[in-house]
């Protein structure tokens, strides 16, 4: 009888996982919807332009302040338009899901992979503090702008 042991392991090679990159510190991919809800498409693109410095990408960088200026415009130039009744969600939530669909597709595995080799990220603490300086610097643009059409 020469048959085989079922209950025999496999006969594989085994190979230590890859060990992270300390010094790599990288804005995980709720951070980007973080900061888009607190500060805008303008926060989200910084963060998302972070990372790709991270990584090593920075020609990517200017393609994507590109995408998040577009996204605070056109939701801007919306919320001129639109009649008075429409909710509030209705200009956050497509910024917010947007800039996480983007990040996702530019380094959504890169990000995944640096958390599964236990990579360290950002904290969410810092990522709320610099949103909420865009949201601050984004509100005193449009009160001057506001204050300067008012004056004419």
């Amino acid at each position: 009888m020469d048959h085989e042991n079922p209950f025999q392991p496999p006969a594989a090679e085994l190979r230590t996982a890859p060990t992270a990159d300390q010094n790599l510190r990288l804005y995980s991919v709720a951070a980007i919807g973080l900061s888009t809800f607190i500060g805008t498409s303008m926060a989200g693109a910084y963060f998302i332009s972070q990372n790709l410095k991270a990584l090593g990408r920075e020609a990517e960088v200017k393609k994507v302040w590109g995408m998040g200026i577009g996204v605070f415009l056109a939701m801007t130039l919306a919320g001129f338009f639109l009649p008075e009744n429409i909710p509030a969600v209705v200009f956050i939530l497509p910024q917010i899901y947007g800039m996480n669909a983007y990040a996702r597709q530019l380094f959504g595995p890169q990000v995944i992979e640096h958390k599964t080799n236990g990579g360290p990220f950002v904290s969410l603490w810092r990522v709320a503090g610099i949103s909420l300086l865009f949201a601050l610097a984004l509100a005193a643009v449009f009160l001057i702008v506001a204050l300067l059409i008012g004056l004419e």
